[in-house]
């Protein structure tokens, strides 16, 4: 039997939100254990950082983010667990 690779997907909902709204983060782990931890990051100038906001893999491997983005424009973020990180999602900032 083999191990399926480690995975993780990410969805941005919505995609434009205003300054200090909620947005919401939701996607699906491969091969990552119920439990483990699972952090939001935010590339800015080429360097991603890690937010404070964190969740763990749930039931169905899938998992709930959310932030409040603090400033205009457009934004990416990318979701972390362990050493396996997701595709980027945009967000615009209005």
């Amino acid at each position: 039997m083999t191990r399926a690779a480690a995975s993780v997907t990410v969805k941005a909902n919505p995609t434009t939100v205003k300054v200090g709204h909620s947005v919401r983060f939701t996607g699906r782990t491969t091969g990552i254990p119920i439990g483990t931890s699972v952090r939001l990051q935010q590339e800015k100038n080429g360097t991603w950082s890690t937010l404070k906001t964190s969740t763990t893999v749930k039931k169905g491997s899938s998992y709930l983010l959310t932030t409040r983005p603090t400033s205009k424009g457009t934004q990416h973020y990318r979701v972390m667990v362990g050493k396996t990180h997701s595709d980027s999602v945009t967000v615009t900032v209005q």
